[in-house]
């Protein structure tokens, strides 16, 4: 598992360390400390301290090749330990998914127009992923997933064709959900001149976008945004 580049809010304890230098000698008995420290975002040091604990505990044993090389194997001990952090981290990932679909919910009912009953998903990500299942617990009717990048335009997303961007004012949506926290400012500017229509714009990364005008409703004639442009995608 390479750990490289972890988010800033991520904290490794000793026992996910643990776990990721078991899960590591289990796939290579000839990796070096100074690979495991690389793949594990530990320094040297504290590798040696955890391969010495892990040997003196009886999960782990090596085998000397010569004077400067060792090989190192998992005990049966260490092969259960190493199957029980395993399913830990499973269930705790789990709750992380389910903790992750709660907050995405409530950030977007907070922006959410009183009668939401029909949205559109701006995205193809892992984060729209998690917006899409949040989505179906507002008991909000999902009508499509958009995006603007031709390569995703057209495959398959959580069971729904992947539409251009183009065809939302034909869905008539009360809402769009933009679930790309990378480009989330380009594709609201992009999708501002649906407000005329009455849509709300939704962010998920923790900004707000001006609400539609009052009294402005989404049955409005097509013609009225035919000659709006946009930067990136026609609406």
């Amino acid at each position: 598992m390479q750990m490289k580049d972890l988010p800033n809010l991520y904290l490794q304890s000793p026992k996910l360390n643990q776990l990721n230098i078991l899960r590591e000698v289990a796939a290579n008995a000839n990796i070096t400390q100074a690979e495991l420290a690389g793949r594990c975002s530990l320094s040297v040091a504290m590798v040696n301290n955890y391969m010495k604990e892990l040997c003196r505990t009886g999960l782990m044993e090596y085998h000397r090749k010569t004077i400067k090389s060792v090989t190192y194997h998992l005990t049966s001990a260490g092969t259960k330990h190493l199957e029980t952090l395993q399913l830990e981290l499973i269930n705790e990932m789990v709750d992380m998914f389910v903790a992750a679909k709660a907050q995405i919910r409530a950030r977007i009912l907070s922006q959410s127009p009183s009668a939401m009953q029909r949205v559109v998903l701006f995205g193809c990500g892992h984060l729209a992923q998690l917006a899409f299942h949040a989505l179906e617990l507002t008991g909000a009717s999902i009508l499509g997933v958009c995006d603007d990048s031709i390569e995703t335009i057209g495959s398959e997303f959580c069971g729904r064709e992947v539409l251009n961007s183009s065809q939302i004012r034909f869905l008539s949506p009360d809402a769009v959900i933009v679930a790309d926290t990378q480009r989330t400012e380009d594709i609201c500017r992009n999708l501002r001149p649906l407000l005329s229509r009455g849509i709300t714009l939704i962010r998920l990364d923790g900004s707000a976008e001006p609400k539609p005008a009052e009294g402005v409703t989404t049955d409005l004639p097509l013609e009225v945004s035919d000659n709006l442009e946009s930067d990136r995608v026609p609406l």
